[in-house]
């Protein structure tokens, strides 16, 4: 059974969404917090084939530990009601991997994703939240015109949520580890479907 989290007054974003009727909160990840619970939901049987990292606490202890000083990204822990769901990582698309393929714009945002509880499946909840993600990087920086995403071409279930997120397939790319859609959701159009 899931925990509940303590109440939590360091939350980057958080809003009540009338869909799901539930509240959608995203919190910057701190390591000695989230470590076991990355580490767990990394190797979730649904999660390692897109995430690839099914190893050992200290090999996710690292990877937060670079994350953490990357300075053209942020790991965020998403949370429904006060319980973590998802794990988010935002980033910089032109110092991303993913600017070489495109020619991104200064403000160009991008995230990843995976949401860790397999009880959070289902009901709309991926699309509100992939919304609520969305909406979060928009309201950060109002320079930020264009959300851009690289979903692999075998994440057929990410994929059919991205229209109803306001994102856009703008042709398939080959990057270092996967072949990808390369998807936009511009401020514009995103603001017109969802509002701010």
């Amino acid at each position: 059974m899931l925990e509940r989290s303590e109440p939590d007054t360091a939350l980057a974003y958080s809003r009540y969404e009338p869909d799901i009727r539930r509240t959608i909160s995203f919190r910057l990840l701190e390591k000695q917090r989230d470590l076991k619970l990355l580490w767990r939901w990394m190797n979730q049987a649904h999660v390692v084939p897109q995430w690839k990292m099914a190893k050992p606490i200290e090999d996710i202890a690292a990877y937060i530990d670079i994350n953490l000083a990357d300075p053209h990204q942020d790991p965020y822990i998403g949370l429904i009601d006060g319980t973590p769901m998802s794990y988010w990582e935002a980033y910089w698309a032109k110092d991303d991997v993913l600017g070489r393929y495109y020619p991104a714009e200064k403000k160009d945002r991008g995230w990843h994703m995976l949401v860790g509880e397999p009880s959070f499946f289902g009901r709309g909840i991926a699309p509100a939240v992939i919304r609520a993600f969305t909406r979060f990087l928009f309201l950060d920086d109002p320079g930020t015109q264009k959300v851009v995403g690289e979903p692999s071409v075998a994440a057929r279930r990410l994929l059919r949520y991205a229209p109803a997120c306001a994102f856009e397939e703008q042709g398939e790319i080959d990057l270092p580890d996967k072949r990808a859609k390369l998807m936009f959701c511009y401020r514009e159009r995103f603001i017109q479907q969802f509002g701010l």
